[in-house]
């Protein structure tokens, strides 16, 4: 089913801009289970932008710009979420005897 309206687009380019705050919030805690539960959301997100991706290839007219830009900004967070993630368990393997 095509996107009807550009509310979807708008939505996910919103939620997309939000993790990466949330993100960085949670590197700069070095908050591991933060990490981890903002990894979960960018997945989710991840998902869901994909899906509006294809319906919107698929015929609705709707420029697919913003949805690729968030798409983009999701896929850089998950590296650095990743990064930070790796970063902190071996700092904690380094300070545990």
């Amino acid at each position: 089913m095509p996107i009807q309206n550009d509310h979807e687009i708008k939505e996910l380019y919103e939620i997309s801009h939000k993790l990466e705050e949330t993100a960085r919030h949670a590197k700069n805690n070095a908050d591991i289970e933060e990490i981890k539960q903002v990894q979960q959301q960018l997945r989710e997100v991840q998902d869901k932008i994909q899906h509006a991706r294809g319906r919107a290839i698929n015929g609705s007219g709707t420029s697919t710009e913003p949805l690729t830009e968030a798409q983009l900004r999701v896929e850089q967070t998950q590296h650095e979420m990743e990064r930070a993630l790796t970063n902190l368990n071996i700092q904690q393997d380094s300070v545990q005897p």
